[in-house]
This record gives C-alpha cells, sequence and structure tokens, in this order.
C-alpha cells in the first residue's frame, strides 16, 4: 500500500457542523489520517505547541475577533512546518493572495456552487502532496486535477538543496527559519529562493506557490 503523503492534520473550524462535515470528508478521501480538531485560535495554538502536525485546515473566520490569519501569524512567529490550507466562503483574488503571503499554500472554497464534489477534488489533489488554490487565484484557465508531477517538478531541474527549500516555503517558513532548519546561513537561503523564483519563472514567493498548483506539482517532504 502506497505511504501516505500526509498522516497528522489539524482541522479548525470554529462551527461544528461544518467541522465535522469536513472531518467526515477528510475520512472518507483517507481513512488512515490522524486528525484533532479546533474551533479556535486558543485551541488551535494550544494544539500546535502541544504536538507536530503535517497539515492544518484552518478557517478564515474564527469569530471572537479573531480570524485564521491570525494563526498563521503565531505559526511563522514559532517557525512551525506545516502546511495549511485556508478554508473561507471569500474567494477573490486579493484574499486568497493575503492568506498565501502569511504563509498558507491552498486554499478551499466555501462559495462554489458544487458543495461536496468541489471538497473532494480539493482533499484529493491536497492529500496527494499538491498545492490547491481557486481559480480565482490561478488566473485563466483554472485548475484541472491530474496526476501528481513527482520527479521532474514540470521539467524544472532542482538540486537537493533547492527542493529542500522548495518544501519548507511550501510550509510558510521564513528563510530565516528555513536557514536554521537547514543549518546554512541567511544568505545562502535568500540565494537559494532566488534560484528557485528564477528557475520557475516568477518574482515572488507568491507567485511561486500559485505556480506549483497550476502546474500540478507535489510539494517535496523536508
Amino acid at each position: 500500500m502506497e505511504v501516505p503523503y500526509f498522516r497528522k492534520t489539524l482541522l479548525v473550524e470554529d462551527q461544528g457542523l461544518t467541522r465535522q462535515a469536513m472531518k467526515t470528508l477528510l475520512v472518507q478521501c483517507d481513512p488512515r489520517l490522524e486528525i484533532d480538531e479546533a474551533r479556535d485560535f486558543d485551541s488551535a495554538v494550544a494544539l500546535l505547541a502541544a504536538r507536530q502536525y503535517d497539515l492544518m485546515f484552518l478557517d478564515y473566520q474564527l469569530g471572537a475577533g479573531q480570524s485564521g490569519l491570525d494563526v498563521l501569524r503565531w505559526i511563522a512567529e514559532h517557525e512551525i512546518p506545516v502546511q495549511v490550507v485556508m478554508l473561507s466562503g471569500q474567494d477573490d483574488r486579493d484574499t486568497v493572495m493575503e492568506c498565501i503571503r502569511a504563509g498558507a499554500s491552498g486554499f478551499i472554497s466555501k462559495a462554489s456552487e458544487e458543495g461536496d464534489a468541489t471538497f473532494r477534488a480539493a482533499l484529493n489533489t491536497i492529500l496527494a502532496g499538491q498545492i490547491y488554490l481557486p481559480n480565482t487565484a490561478l488566473g485563466k484557465g483554472g485548475f484541472s486535477p491530474q496526476a501528481p508531477k513527482r520527479s521532474t517538478f514540470g521539467g524544472v531541474a532542482l538540486s537537493p538543496r533547492l527542493t529542500e527549500t522548495l518544501g519548507y516555503i511550501c510550509q510558510g517558513l521564513s528563510n530565516k527559519a528555513i536557514a536554521r532548519k537547514m543549518g546554512v546561513s541567511d544568505n545562502t537561503i535568500k540565494e537559494y529562493s532566488g534560484d528557485l523564483l528564477e528557475k520557475f519563472g516568477v518574482r515572488r514567493r507568491t507567485e511561486l506557490i500559485v505556480e506549483m498548483a497550476r502546474r500540478g506539482l507535489v510539494i517535496p517532504r523536508s
């Protein structure tokens, strides 16, 4: 049996019914997932501080004057490596890109008229190790599910160090945090990041995440 890309998952959603519905879909997509649940900022950061997760689904609106962006800022401050997928009824490009800039590397819209079908397609894409973004972020042509491209990075040749750096970027880590993880200088990671942007033909980290989603590439394991 193929080893799952993700094992430990944290689901953060303030609406109980929505949280349970999403958990049911996750289990249906991959029964091997270990899923913990949180309903607000405090419970989310408590779990993140106590346990390491591979993947987190994070609601944009958490109530009590707090949002998923507050959780993303906490994750960045504590340099926690985790792939974060945002959930929101707002799926305009500005909102999606705001989440990516804050450290998310995936976004599922709650506003889709197709409902469960869209969620299932998004979850299957994410659980295969790819990045899922709504068409508002991808632009013309949108997203078309395809077989994961695991070995060639869409024709882009990457060294082992660049591959490792790309994996950490997709987890939302800053250059300083990546440098500490890899045991190199900040300047070295700046060079690696610059090389990645050049190889993928983009100018910013946010554009790199979008390009990964557009090409259907699998996130490297760090």
